[in-house]
């Protein structure tokens, strides 16, 4: 054995223990900042891990933690928690440390305000869990799907126009109009009067026979 392979021997030795305890030191490593939540331009799409990004599984974009890491991420405001994994690499805007999917943001109560501060606590590495919580169900990847029901878009019905029905007035209805004319005192007036007389024509008037009573 040559003096090359004893050196490359101890240095093997010698760095895979190391790189395994420094491996091992992320587990319950803490980190605070600011999170925020994909928008929905964004699901559908390839992730950087090569991953499909979907709203009902607790994923998560981090910056530089290892794909696969466990994170317990807590809103600082409601002290709502929930797990997620990292499978894409963001977010880009100045000053934010998390991307989180539509499920985990629904669990942590942020649509109200879009950007919460967060605690992130590594919990565990190759979608695999190390530090959980007593009350929690998740112990791997395949836990973070969430059955939750599709937001359907409720369609309300157009209000159908009146159509204009034309009937024939009634037998009573014609006797009420009937009624209201002969009572209507113009159209009484203007039948009760006279019929006019041309000048230079004689009119001849009833003289009425007188009768005389015997004695």
């Amino acid at each position: 054995m040559t003096l090359k392979t004893v050196s490359f021997l101890c240095l093997f030795i010698l760095f895979k223990p190391t790189q395994v305890s420094c491996q091992a030191s992320i587990i319950g490593v803490e980190l605070f900042g600011k999170a925020s939540y994909y928008e929905n331009k964004f699901y559908g799409r390839k992730t950087a891990s090569g991953e499909i990004l979907k709203k009902n599984v607790l994923t998560c974009a981090h910056p530089t933690l290892p794909f696969g890491t466990m994170i317990e991420v807590t809103n600082l405001a409601n002290n709502k928690w929930c797990i997620v994994r990292v499978n894409d690499r963001g977010p880009f805007a100045k000053g934010r440390i998390l991307d989180l999917s539509y499920v985990a943001a629904k669990q942590l109560d942020m649509f109200r305000h879009g950007i919460a501060k967060v605690k992130l606590t590594v919990v565990g590495e190759n979608d695999t869990i190390y530090i959980e919580r007593p009350d929690s169900m998740i112990k791997s990847a395949a836990d973070l799907i969430v059955n939750e029901p599709e937001e359907e878009e409720i369609v309300i019905p157009l209000k159908p126009k009146p159509k204009t029905v034309r009937t024939k007035p009634s037998k009573s209805l014609k006797k009420k109009r009937a009624s209201r004319r002969t009572n209507n005192p113009a159209t009484s007036s203007s039948n009760s009067k006279k019929p006019a007389v041309k000048k230079g024509t004689k009119q001849k008037v009833p003289i009425k026979k007188a009768t005389v009573k015997k004695t």
